[in-house]
């Protein structure tokens, strides 16, 4: 059997400690959606997007539509209008890329 003398266990315990903050710290450092917006965006202010899932750090599944001014507006992915946007954001994006391809 093996014992720990009181030194070792203070580390032990200290170092346990440092890897749940840290990893708590991690989680809260997150920029993460809370609720959706109320009103849908004008195409023409969207620049990108990024997708939230609430089966990562955050409780929400989001679309999160990046403006060209930088701004970030949380959309429900459910709304028609988040759907149509990101149909017409797909659609651009095979456009973009076909242009490429020549």
């Amino acid at each position: 059997m093996v014992s720990f003398s009181k030194k070792n266990a203070t580390l032990a315990l200290l170092v346990g400690l440092i890897i749940l903050v840290g990893t708590s710290k991690a989680q809260n450092n997150q920029d993460c959606c809370l609720s959706y917006t109320k009103r849908p965006l004008p195409r023409r202010v969207i620049k990108g997007f990024a997708e939230q899932l609430s089966s990562e750090v955050c409780d929400i599944n989001a679309v999160i539509f990046i403006t060209k001014n930088g701004l970030r507006a949380c959309a429900n992915p459910k709304d028609q209008w988040v759907k149509k946007h990101l149909q017409w954001l797909s659609i651009k994006l095979k456009k973009m890329s076909k242009l490429h391809n020549y």
